[in-house]
């Protein structure tokens, strides 16, 4: 996990149930005497979930209406940390000429600061609004947050309501499902927007979902039932599942009218497989692409990030937004070094 991320020690989920009392029903001692919860079961997973935001990020009355996927935190807020990282990288002196693309991601040791402030784009937020919530709390990040979904975005107000974050997520129903940017991103000219994160569908189809399910059950010796088979369609799968989305996001994003108004475009890859394809995409796109490898646990993600721009427009674009950001006084937190 990130040096920050906040799950990366030992949690006994019997302290967290001490403290947010609606975990106590699920946790059980296993086998080996530590805590632990059912993970086939739905219910226990999402109160996993509510305590862990609520614990660590004082993210108050999370839950999601039946049926809808629940968001591993670690990996999540991983993800974040992994893009604060590469705004604080971008937003370094250069020294010298441009270097090579680098495959092993940003260090998270130098002294320039993790800009605070800033705004980006949440592609796909789901019912959870997760990114956007945790991304909220953890940089004071505000967020354009999308979807197709329109039960998944009444609830995710809801949740953006009861946590007081109104003027820093706004909710943007995505109309075209074959679309990404179009009718998200910002339309004047002069607003750009930081960053763009986004969990794809994985899977081509829900038969492929429900097999993957299926195998994951069968590994954790159980049996995949109605009650622990999570997500809804549009969340599990779409045409040429993950590589097929993040390819027309691609290419969607090298468009002259979205390329420069987004310094760093990203998405989670779920396989290792999906990796080059989506590589070989973007350097026939012609952008600049960082890589890094996301775990958390036995579970391994990556997150492919890509840019249009040279790497000193990158720089003055986001020193423009942080100007931008001083003088609109946005809810901040501590920087961090």
């Amino acid at each position: 996990m990130h040096p920050r991320n906040k799950h990366r020690e030992y949690l006994d989920y019997r302290d967290l149930a001490k403290k947010q009392k609606g975990l106590r029903r699920f946790v059980y001692e296993n086998q080996w005497g530590g805590a632990s919860i059912d993970y086939s079961d739905p219910e226990a997973l999402e109160e996993l979930t509510r305590s862990l935001l609520a614990e660590f990020y004082q993210i108050q009355h999370w839950n999601l209406p039946a049926g809808y996927l629940c968001p591993p935190v670690p990996q999540r807020v991983d993800y974040l940390h992994i893009m604060a990282d590469l705004l604080r990288d971008t937003l370094k002196p250069a020294e010298g000429t441009e270097g090579p693309e680098d495959p092993e991601g940003p260090e998270g040791k130098q002294e320039t600061q993790i800009p605070q402030g800033l705004c980006g784009l949440d592609i796909g937020t789901g019912a959870s609004c997760i990114y956007s919530l945790l991304g909220a709390r953890e940089y004071a990040w505000r967020f354009i947050a999308s979807d197709i979904d329109a039960v998944a975005l009444q609830h995710a107000a809801q949740l953006v309501a009861e946590n007081g974050l109104e003027k820093q997520i706004t909710l943007r129903r995505q109309e075209d499902p074959k679309r990404v940017l179009r009718g998200v991103m910002p339309k004047k000219v002069s607003q750009s927007v930081a960053f763009a994160v986004c969990n794809p569908p994985f899977h081509e189809s829900l038969e492929q979902a429900q097999q993957a399910a299926r195998s994951k059950w069968q590994r954790l010796g159980k049996e995949l039932e109605s009650k622990n088979y999570q997500g809804r369609e549009l969340e599990l799968c779409c045409e040429g599942g993950e590589v097929g989305f993040v390819q027309r996001f691609a290419e969607e994003s090298a468009k002259v009218c979205y390329r420069s108004k987004c310094v760093w475009f990203s998405s989670l890859l779920s396989r290792h497989s999906s990796w080059q394809p989506v590589v070989d995409k973007l350097r026939q796109l012609g952008a600049k692409h960082r890589s890094f490898e996301l775990g958390t646990g036995r579970n391994v993600k990556w997150v492919i990030a890509w840019t249009f721009l040279p790497k000193s427009l990158r720089r003055l674009q986001l020193q423009l937004q942080l100007m931008l950001v001083e003088t609109e006084e946005p809810p901040r937190k501590k920087r961090r070094s």
